[in-house]
């Protein structure tokens, strides 16, 4: 990457590969999380020992908290620091995959699984706009270009890679 490449064009810091592929996995982790669901939701509910009306709350509501904060967290991204929110949406991301990975069978499963969900999608509502912001103040010109394709593969091709990849999971592993 030549240095012109790496200067914002608004004197911003510049902006680096290893960055744009840290923020592209962070939103391709949300759609890791919140696709494969829908793939493997009725074997977690037999397996978690769920009704299919809570694992479907359980689907839904990430895409819910990610829809309904995804603006609040934009604003506050402009407010406290993009960098900041973007983290504060990796560390969500890691407790809501804690949260369902470790949800125990039984009736404590529904607070686990509702819980991990919730905290998928306020990460996402954290990840995607500042992300997408951090890439308009960190590259400018035809580096700009390069960096918005790259986060919009991550970001809407990530759907289509998770639903490719739950349907693995759920025929191969089970």
């Amino acid at each position: 990457m030549s240095s012109a490449d790496r200067t914002s064009t608004d004197g911003g810091s510049a902006g680096s590969d290893r960055l744009l592929y840290g923020m592209i996995l962070g939103v391709l982790a949300f759609w890791l999380f919140a696709q494969t669901v829908l793939n493997i939701a009725p074997a977690m509910a037999t397996e978690l020992g769920v009704e299919t009306s809570v694992m479907n709350i359980a689907v839904s509501i990430t895409a819910l908290f990610s829809g309904i904060f995804i603006v609040v967290m934009g604003g506050v991204a402009d407010r406290t620091g993009r960098v900041k929110v973007v983290q504060w949406g990796f560390v969500l991301g890691i407790v809501g995959a804690l949260l369902v990975g470790f949800a125990p069978r039984g009736s404590p499963a529904a607070a686990f699984l509702i819980a991990g969900r919730i905290c998928e999608g306020l990460s996402a509502a954290c990840i995607m706009p500042a992300s997408l912001a951090l890439v308009k103040a960190y590259w400018s010109g035809a580096a700009r270009q390069r960096a918005v394709s790259l986060w919009s593969m991550g970001s809407w091709g990530g759907s289509g890679f998770a639903a490719l990849f739950g349907g693995l999971v759920a025929q191969n592993v089970g």
